[in-house]
């Protein structure tokens, strides 16, 4: 997997991850299943089972309904968030590519 140290967003990456392989469907869990796809194609190991029962966004949403907290605001934040840490992933996902593999140092990162 690639490292996702200092990108923003990676903690709450590392807090889906976490609860989606112990099966539970939290907004961190939900806001991860949104861009699997993508988190996927990039290298970011993600539990195979993970097929949301429903569409991913909308859950996200209810979730933070259910938090209690104005969802609107906070799933826009979230979303805009996830863009973020896409983008910044995309960017060292490309610098990793393009970099000639260091002699003894295994490249983590698979080519599109």
């Amino acid at each position: 997997m690639i490292d996702l140290d200092g990108l923003p967003g990676a903690p709450r990456v590392e807090r889906g991850r976490r609860d989606l392989a112990r099966g539970r469907w939290t907004a961190d869990a939900w806001w991860l299943a949104a861009a699997r796809t993508r988190l996927r194609g990039l290298g970011v190991d993600l539990p195979p089972e993970i097929e949301p029962p429903r569409p991913a966004e909308l859950a996200l949403y209810e979730a933070l309904a259910a938090e209690g907290e104005d969802p609107y605001f906070r799933y826009n934040a979230l979303r805009a968030e996830l863009a973020s840490f896409l983008s910044a992933l995309e960017a060292r996902v490309e610098r990793a590519r393009l970099e000639p593999p260091t002699a003894g140092v295994s490249q983590v990162v698979r080519s599109r």
